[in-house]
């Protein structure tokens, strides 16, 4: 299972203890397909978000990266960052050959989370490519419910090329939020190196066997040079318990989420994490984000207790998704979300209590997802507002109103 996210922030030392931190603006590159003979550079900034001074103990770019990323940093090792200094880290992909690679740089440091690497994936393409297209049947592979620790039976999914040009398979792989969840094996007839000729297909069976309840997802990541594109089919179950399941506990206490916005961007970000709140106020994502004064409360990413659950956080893919975050509690849209290539999944903002039925229960106030599609789906946002002047203001900005989405906690 491979976790991605945009901004990465150490945890809190004691109040009284000075600590410096390493904030990053992303610690992974998506580079998407690049055609074989250009180049397109990405950077990512690092900054010290701590209130004491930390040093570089080594800077160095991952032995197993690809000879196509070019990696250009101010970032060095025994170099130190004082509070709110910064550097930065520039990845150009330059692809020479055709497929999916990736590449990666270190950055040990004397923070208390010494390891950090920045990754970087790319797809070079060859602009004669395309003669090949690849459907999946069926599409997605749906499990259903399987009970968990137990596994499914098997199921086939069928691989078929639609042609006029024969393919040869580089890679079959499974990613995503549930991976391990989902196995294929050795008795299907897809396999790396066949080449598949133009109207044949082959098979890849596959098993479900949940580790976790409810909504259990993956996708079957699918390369060759003859297809313009990956081609990927999602994979999903879910996972059941045959047992009652035992009173929730009582919530924990709850805690603010702070929404910020940047007015050259017209977007709005929402946080419940002191550090993260406090190094946007400091500048280290920009200098244009300020706070609204705006917000709900919610509960503490990684707590438990009565009918909170999960809020998982996304970013839009740089260059293919909105440039904006969008959270969801509901864990069908997760999953879902996760599977879209527009989005870089951030892990989980908070915990909050969701609607039910579309209604929050006494007591809580309902807050309301609002979306503006923008002229392309770069500038297309989401705003979650439980003001009523604030709802008030988008109503009449033609904004369009998605329901309540979180209940904001007393």
């Amino acid at each position: 299972m491979i976790r991605w996210l945009a901004l990465a922030f150490a945890v809190a030392a004691s109040p009284a203890t000075a600590d410096g931190r390493l904030c990053l603006t992303r610690d992974v590159m998506l580079f998407g397909d690049q055609a074989l003979g250009t180049a397109v550079t990405l950077s990512a900034i690092a900054s010290n978000c701590g209130d004491a001074p930390f040093a570089f103990t080594e800077v160095s770019v991952h032995a197993a990266s690809a000879s196509s990323f070019h990696v250009a940093s101010s970032c060095a090792t025994g170099q130190t960052l004082a509070p709110a200094q910064s550097c930065g880290i520039g990845v150009t992909f330059a692809p020479t050959t055709t497929g999916q690679v990736s590449g990666g740089v270190w950055l040990y440091n004397t923070t208390s989370t010494r390891s950090q690497l920045v990754t970087f994936y790319g797809r070079g393409v060859d602009a004669r490519a395309g003669g090949a297209e690849l459907v999946f049947v069926p599409a997605p592979l749906d499990f259903g419910a399987q009970a968990l620790g137990t596994t499914s039976s098997r199921r086939t999914l069928t691989l078929r090329n639609l042609g006029p040009s024969s393919l040869t398979f580089r890679a079959l792989v499974v990613s995503g939020p549930a991976a391990w969840d989902f196995g294929f094996d050795a008795e299907g007839s897809c396999s790396i190196g066949q080449k598949l000729a133009a109207g044949r297909s082959c098979e890849l069976g596959f098993t479900f066997t949940p580790a976790a309840p409810g909504a259990r997802a993956a996708q079957l990541n699918v390369d060759a040079a003859e297809l313009a594109q990956l081609a990927i089919v999602g994979i999903r179950g879910v996972g059941v318990t045959a047992s009652s399941p035992a009173p929730a506990p009582a919530l924990p206490a709850a805690i603010d989420v702070t929404e910020f916005h940047n007015a050259p961007l017209n977007h709005y970000f929402l946080t419940a994490n002191p550090d993260e709140a406090a190094a946007i106020d400091r500048g280290a994502v920009g200098p244009d984000w300020v706070r609204t004064g705006l917000g709900f409360r919610a509960y503490a990413a990684g707590t438990t207790g009565g009918d909170a659950v999960d809020v998982c956080r996304f970013f839009g893919t740089p260059g293919v998704g909105p440039s904006s975050h969008f959270y969801t509690g509901n864990a069908q849209e997760c999953a879902a979300v996760r599977l879209n290539p527009h989005w870089i999944d951030e892990g989980v903002a908070f915990r909050a209590v969701v609607p039910t039925a579309g209604a929050c229960a006494s007591g809580t106030v309902p807050v309301l997802r609002f979306f503006w599609p923008g002229s392309e789906v770069s500038q297309s946002r989401h705003r979650y507002a439980s003001d009523a002047d604030a709802i008030a203001a988008l109503r009449a900005a033609a904004w369009i109103e998605e329901g309540a989405a979180i209940c904001s906690a007393p």
